[in-house]
């Protein structure tokens, strides 16, 4: 499996140096199921976390997302240039329902509010699709910026912001795709989260040191936030006052309090935490851990933290269903996606699901977790 050429060089680029000695990881509870099989599961907060079961995907399943009605688990397949794009499936039971094929890169995804419309960028094409789940076709296609990736959509679902990994964040209508602003926020803008009231965005910039604050009327710069070197992936809270952020340098989260516009805690999770999301009761943040190829899951109150090992290698794209009960992990190398189930106490587990096949399987000690590249 070849790296991607200019992937590879601006990963390269901006996570230089990252090999450093990392401390040891949390310590798992205990199990009378074999790690990273399915069964396997961690206690945190009194709450259960299990491998619920896993599907196939494409080649370098980069992201995930979950459509609102909870119908739909889509992953974006990284690796697939000439079809193959796109894996819907059933987000309850991991069947396949439908492969969305166009001469193109997925990257990342998300829906709408009522989930007739999935947002797709298109990486190396500069491209943003926008395609109708009602006959799974292209129905728009916009240029946002130079290598668009990830995605958010203010509350009310009118306005997409697309940050593009060359240029800036694009300010786009949400049904038309109409361009309605654009702003500079760093250098490699990624993570993004918007405030319920559609007011401010956050931006993540992962080739930097800070989180930038924009005015979304304006498309105006308000303020850096600074924090540790290479932000990557963000999550806030509903009422705006906590900024989840994950930081590759440090193997950590550092939460930021909005209204002081700093970090407050820093917690560490492993080397290279990638995606990030609050449980919908934001009792939880789960994080995919690159480089460890597991999950975390940190309590948000006492801040403590268990890891979840996967059977995957390289834990990448990562998203909780609208119910609160299953959360989706990406193995880059291994082209998988895994379910875990949240078991609030006195809920009976049910059973399990299933297992996917593999074409090949990378062995995690034979693999570089500071690269792209799989072998």
């Amino acid at each position: 499996m070849r790296q991607p050429t200019l992937a590879g060089f601006v990963v390269g680029l901006s996570l230089a140096g990252l090999a450093f000695a990392a401390t040891a990881p949390p310590s798992q509870a205990r199990s009378n199921v074999r790690k990273r099989k399915i069964g396997y599961s961690v206690s945190l907060g009194g709450n259960t976390f299990r491998i619920w079961g896993g599907a196939k995907t494409g080649v370098m399943p980069k992201g995930c997302s979950v459509s609102p009605n909870g119908k739909y688990l889509y992953v974006t397949n990284f690796g697939m240039r000439r079809g193959k794009n796109v894996d819907v499936l059933d987000a309850k039971t991991l069947r396949r329902i439908k492969t969305l094929h166009w001469r193109g890169n997925a990257i990342e995804s998300i829906s709408s509010p009522d989930s007739a419309r999935l947002y797709v960028t298109d990486f190396y094409k500069d491209k943003l699709h926008m395609i109708s789940t009602k006959d799974w076709q292209i129905h728009k296609t916009v240029r946002p910026g130079s290598l668009p990736k990830q995605m958010t959509l203010s509350a009310d679902g009118k306005t997409l912001y697309v940050a593009n990994w060359l240029g800036g964040v694009a300010k786009l209508d949400a049904r038309t795709l109409k361009r309605l602003g654009r702003v500079k926020t760093g250098r490699y803008p990624r993570g993004l989260s918007v405030t319920a009231d559609g007011k401010t965005l956050y931006v993540a910039n992962t080739g930097g040191r800070t989180v930038t604050v924009v005015d979304t009327t304006t498309m105006k710069v308000r303020k850096q936030i600074p924090t540790s070197r290479y932000p990557r992936h963000t999550a806030l809270t509903k009422d705006g006052k906590l900024l989840y952020v994950s930081v590759l340098r440090k193997g950590r989260i550092e939460v930021i309090d909005t209204a002081l516009g700093k970090v407050i805690h820093k917690i560490f999770v492993g080397s290279m935490p990638r995606t990030i999301a609050l449980s919908k009761d934001e009792k939880f943040v789960y994080v995919a851990v690159y480089a460890k190829h597991y999950m975390a899951i940190i309590d948000t109150k006492t801040r403590k933290v268990v890891t979840l090992d996967l059977d995957i290698v390289k834990a990448s794209g990562l998203a909780v269903h609208p119910a609160d009960k299953l959360i989706y992990v990406t193995g880059w190398c291994t082209t998988d996606v895994w379910t875990v189930q949240r078991l609030r106490p006195g809920e009976t587990p049910g059973p399990l699901g299933p297992k996917p096949k593999r074409h090949k399987y990378y062995r995690r000690k034979k693999v570089n977790p500071y690269t792209l590249d799989c072998r």
